[in-house]
């Protein structure tokens, strides 16, 4: 039967995609509504009717859905055109370039070194304790150092025009 409702969904559809949803709803329909089926008549007429009760709410909701979208002007699909073609910065490769010279300028161990030799420190005791606050404000002093470099970096290569 499933066959013989998608054919008759297919032949009362404007196409086969719009036929798909409706089939897909009809057989949602038809799963959810089979307990209460009274049988007032043959199941497949009543197979039939919730495919056409599909197939007007498809046609139903592409119709809303066409009144909602409306076309854009020039001026906003050119601004979409220029959003979607346009790179974001941080993926451009010369941006990757720059962030890879100014990871390399680094030494290495300078990523890690903000928490290196004080991470058994942390072991045992939990987040915050007022014993932990000395530590704390070491690793932040740590971190703001390394960004201090980061930004010295950064000058030094827009100033070398990269």
């Amino acid at each position: 039967m499933g066959p013989r409702i998608l054919g008759y969904l297919a032949k009362i559809s404007p196409d086969e995609a719009t036929a798909l949803e409706a089939f897909s709803l009809c057989c949602e329909d038809l799963w959810r509504g089979l307990p209460g089926f009274r049988g007032d008549s043959t199941l497949r007429t009543w197979a039939y009717r919730l495919a056409r009760s599909a197939a007007a709410r498809v046609a139903r909701r592409q119709a809303r859905d066409a009144r909602l979208l409306t076309p854009l002007s020039p001026d906003a699909e050119r601004i979409v055109e220029a959003v979607r073609s346009t790179t974001l910065p941080y993926l451009r490769t010369t941006e990757k370039d720059r962030l890879a010279r100014m990871r390399g300028a680094l030494s290495p161990s300078t990523p890690r070194s903000w928490c290196s030799g004080s991470t058994g420190a942390w072991r045992g005791r939990t987040w915050p304790s007022s014993s932990a606050r000395p530590l704390e404000a070491a690793l932040r002093k740590r971190f703001e150092r390394i960004k201090d470099r980061l930004r010295a970096l950064m000058a030094a290569d827009a100033a070398a025009g990269g």
